[in-house]
């Protein structure tokens, strides 16, 4: 009651306070004037569309499950009926709204309200139609049964998503985040879908005399390759018709580094050290008793992920190759590899020590066989890992000795410092835990070789993290006094040419700062953005105006 209360006072508090930021202004209209009205427009918006949603579609699922009566949930029904009756109305009456704004005022079809609401009802209903795609398609192979709810939710969601994605396409670059979110979905289904058909493929055969026997009612690859086409056409229309034709900014390189070439990598890297995990324990570990397919039926699993990963990485890689030039993004992406390759490694020597001072203290737990497998864990960590941080290391410091952007890179001055500072702490606790169960156990009567047994583990974070914590504090000691390039922000850029409904923003994304466009009917040419962001990038000054002339652009700095 008193959160109902509460909620419904904030409520009109928040509208009260976004009427009064909205009629105060005596009728001026801006680009960011009414950023509380559109706040809450949108808002509403947004959450009528989606109670219309599960109205009309879980009343449209009954109608369609034939042969079952309508009336069998009636809370169901009721809850149904109201989200429909409240919602398509509330619908009605805030699109009108949004159609009059966006007709009467320019900056509307610009603003970052207008963009986050596409952005975030296209990719809702992008996932609750794919929810009812995956169940509908399940049906239709015979792996599920019929349910009309399923082919409603498709529908009805189907239709919302689309409508949104039209208007979407018509804010073009700027609702690219849409399509960078998109595609992301729609790689990570198709990269499932791909692993999960591998995977299941290679379990058919391992398993051919049936030695395993599966508790599934559904057919795995079949499930697999419902999985691809599901997330194939969303990747398509996003990516190959959407956001690769966009331009190259730091948004777009963001998402193909670290989404498209870090992630992919790490999961094939992940997925390969399994397999030859596997492998090792196979021929030198204790394999329990089992039968080559009993032992090696999981490792499909790993071999799907990294043939996936191996391919989205290939492709990813490719959009690069033609880029030359280190940038800020590519040098993240290189010590995001060389860290968790670090992180393995290390692990690895580790596991090394833990299993030979295992080996030379008592137990009555674990047998010679069980210590072996640790043995070859580790042994797999380093084989995967120390190479892989080796050839990026090497590459990154390669580049410091050639370019000082590099060296002065924040990336790499954050990466150093926390190593050093993560390792220190963890080498520090090591240590303590070490001093504990030495005196613990002195005070006890109780040291023996049993007491170093307990320290294995302490003992091992304890060498790694040192070495690694002191190895990178003699990297920063001789780099400290190299001063760390800065991004520039802030900047005061005013444009002068031809009107463009989406140079401001782009530009405000890249380079960050105030932009601001002074409309010139008879400017030269349209806004050529990758110009105009090497113009500003090349030009000195806080302020800057730039015009957009017949043949070049010019940029001036202002001086106060």
């Amino acid at each position: 009651m008193i959160a109902a209360i509460f909620i419904q006072v904030l409520f009109l508090g928040l509208l009260f306070f976004g009427a009064y930021k909205l009629f105060s202004r005596g009728g001026r209209r801006g680009g960011g004037e009414f950023s509380i009205r559109r706040l809450f427009h949108y808002s509403l918006l947004y959450f009528s569309v989606i109670i219309a949603g599960f109205g009309v579609s879980g009343l449209l699922g009954r109608s369609l499950d034939f042969g079952k009566v309508i009336a069998e949930s009636r809370t169901d029904l009721a809850r149904n009926l109201s989200f429909a009756i409240v919602g398509v109305p509330l619908v009605y009456l805030f699109a009108r709204w949004s159609k009059k704004n966006l007709r009467d005022d320019s900056s509307e079809r610009t603003s970052l309200a207008w963009s986050a609401y596409l952005t975030i009802t296209s990719i809702t209903s992008l996932v609750i139609s794919l929810n009812g795609l995956h169940d509908t398609l399940s049906w239709l192979i015979g792996n599920d049964a019929y349910r009309g709810s399923a082919l409603a939710q498709l529908l009805i969601w189907s239709i919302i998503w689309y409508f949104h994605i039209r208007l979407s396409r018509e804010a073009g670059e700027a609702n690219r985040a849409q399509y960078l979110i998109g595609s992301g979905i729609g790689l990570s289904i198709l990269a499932v879908g791909l692993g999960g058909l591998v995977a299941n493929s290679i379990e058919l055969l391992i398993n051919v005399n049936q030695e395993i026997l599966s508790i599934e009612r559904t057919d795995p690859i079949l499930n697999s390759a419902i999985t691809i086409l599901m997330g194939l056409p969303v990747w398509i229309i996003y990516w190959l018709r959407g956001a690769l034709t966009f331009t190259r900014d730091f948004l777009w390189h963001a998402y193909v580094f670290l989404a498209g070439i870090a992630a992919s990598f790490i999961t094939t890297v992940a997925g390969f050290s399994v397999v030859l995990y596997d492998v090792l324990v196979w021929f030198l570990g204790d394999t329990k008793n089992l039968s080559a397919t009993q032992h090696f039926f999981t490792t499909a699993n790993a071999v799907g992920a990294a043939l996936s990963g191996l391919a989205i990485w290939s492709y990813h890689r490719s959009l690069l190759q033609e880029e030359a030039e280190r940038t800020e993004l590519r040098r993240i992406y290189e010590y995001i590899v060389t860290g968790v390759s670090l992180i393995a490694a290390s692990l690895g020597i580790l596991m090394i020590i833990v299993a030979a001072i295992e080996s030379v203290t008592p137990s009555d737990i674990s047998t010679t066989r069980e210590g072996s497998n640790s043995l070859i864990l580790a042994v797999t960590l380093l084989i995967v890992g120390a190479p892989i941080w080796w050839m990026f290391w090497n590459r990154i410091e390669r580049a410091v000795l050639r370019e000082s952007a590099d060296l002065a890179s924040p990336t790499r001055r954050i990466y150093i410092l926390m190593l050093f500072g993560v390792a220190g702490v963890a080498a520090v606790v090591s240590l303590i835990t070490l001093i504990f169960l030495f005196f613990d156990d002195l005070l006890n009567s109780e040291l023996s070789g049993t007491t170093l047994r307990d320290m294995r583990f302490a003992v091992g974070i304890l060498v790694t993290n040192a070495a690694i914590s002191g190895y990178h504090w003699t990297i920063y000691k001789s780099e400290r006094e190299t001063p760390v390039e800065i991004f520039r922000r802030g900047r005061h850029i005013t444009l002068v040419g031809p009107s463009d409904a989406h140079i401001v923003e782009l530009l405000k994304e890249q380079l960050g700062g105030n932009v601001q466009l002074w409309v010139s009917p008879d400017s030269g040419s349209p806004w050529n953005l990758q110009e105009l962001v090497e113009l500003i990038d090349t030009t000195e000054g806080q302020e800057l105006l730039v015009i957009n002339e017949k043949k070049k652009l010019r940029a001036f700095p202002i001086h106060h």
